[in-house]
């Protein structure tokens, strides 16, 4: 049988070994991932010391800097000046924006209370009505039962007064109805009331609530605002200082003093400091795709393994499935990155030559895209294989 072509149950235990080889990977980017944390905390303890002497030295002695280096300050404090008022237009729009919304909020809360004042002497004015209904109709029940009472003191009353009896008895009977009706409609009245005021007070909480975190953000935005415009100056120096340090890559020829040899270090530690972070970069995104592909080749070897049963419950004939060419060579990927990465001790130390092994083997040859095509032609040749039961 061709290499690429597998009974189910074979097809079955290469799932199995290809998500293994996943793991594998996994695992061993996961060790070259603590070995990064480790060296990296190290390192930035050590560039942030650096950073810390190098950053007032220069603030003090920035007039003293060589032509070639002032140049790039002071390009650098020009584009955070820039920058600097962008920030402050934002949060002037934002307060203002913040201001209005909160407004609107207030009229909101005002109207709700209003609608409820006026929703009040209409509902005062149904509920008094409804009162002189209930009296009226009590009113007329006792009338016709006091003419009932005239009628039976007479002999033979009832069988003389027939007719009259019995409109009288109709008489008291939608008397009564519309009383109980009316008393509904009473008790109607002041659930609705309870419930406008219960609504109200929701409503009324909602708002405040949005008004109260309003007011917060808008009170942290002011401040925020404050600061950058009253040290304008200061924010931006500061800024532009600390942006020439973080993307120094050569020390400036001519510094005197401590500071020359001090940003020499520093540009030293930039470059470590930098690989690291492309290497933590590289980590995330291949424990990523890899932890992906090992839940999707579980769970498609689950379908398979489904299948496999129903083969050989209803004792179907054998089947092959012809795994494409281009999944063979994806699958091929794993034995061979679990080798490059094995030694996580030399990984952890060279963060950039693992940042191109993550580009060559996975980021360049593993898009998404790619990865759903890897699954779609896998559960493509299942369908074909299983065709020849049907």
């Amino acid at each position: 049988m061709a290499k690429n072509k597998m009974g189910l149950a074979e097809f079955h235990r290469y799932l199995d070994e290809i998500r293994r080889q996943v793991e594998a990977c996994y695992a061993e980017i996961e060790e070259i991932q603590f070995q990064f944390n480790d060296i990296f905390k190290r390192e930035l303890t050590e560039w942030q010391e650096q950073f810390g002497f190098c950053f007032p030295r220069l603030l003090a002695q920035r007039k003293e800097m060589p032509e070639a280096f002032a140049r790039r300050i002071d390009k650098a404090e020009a584009e955070e000046r820039e920058r600097l008022r962008r920030e402050i237009a934002e949060l002037e729009e934002l307060v203002a924006q913040n201001e209005r919304r909160m407004e609107e909020l207030l009229a909101q809360a005002q109207q709700i209370t209003q609608s409820l004042r006026k929703a009040n002497p209409e509902l005062d004015r149904r509920e008094e009505h409804l009162k002189s209904l209930i009296v009226q109709y009590e009113d007329e029940y006792a009338r016709a039962y006091e003419r009932l009472e005239q009628i039976d003191t007479f002999p033979l009353g009832w069988l003389t007064h027939w007719p009259q009896i019995r409109r009288l008895k109709k008489v008291q009977a939608q008397a009564k109805k519309q009383q109980a009706e009316a008393l509904n409609k009473m008790r109607q009245v002041r659930s609705d009331w309870v419930k406008q005021v219960d609504e109200a007070g929701e409503a009324q909480a909602a708002l405040r609530q949005q008004w109260q975190e309003l007011s917060v953000r808008t009170a942290q935005a002011k401040s925020e605002l404050d600061q950058k415009v009253n040290a304008f100056d200061i924010l931006a120096e500061q800024a532009a200082l600390q942006r020439v340090l973080e993307e120094l890559e050569e020390a400036p020829a001519g510094v005197k003093g401590e500071l020359g040899p001090a940003l020499e270090d520093l540009a030293r530690r930039n470059k470590i400091r930098r690989s690291y972070e492309e290497g933590l970069k590289a980590v995330a995104e291949a424990l990523g795709l890899l932890k992906g592909i090992g839940e999707g080749l579980k769970r498609f070897r689950l379908s398979v393994g489904t299948v496999l049963q129903e083969q050989r419950r209803y004792n179907l004939r054998p089947i092959s499935v012809e795994v494409p060419d281009a999944v063979m060579a994806i699958n091929d990927i794993w034995p061979t990155l679990q080798a490059r990465v094995r030694d996580e001790k030399y990984m952890g130390t060279h963060p950039l030559e693992f940042s191109r092994l993550v580009k060559q083997y996975l980021n360049d040859r593993l898009g998404e895209q790619s990865i759903q095509h890897y699954f779609e032609e896998m559960g493509e040749a299942l369908n074909r294989a299983t065709k020849a039961w049907s």
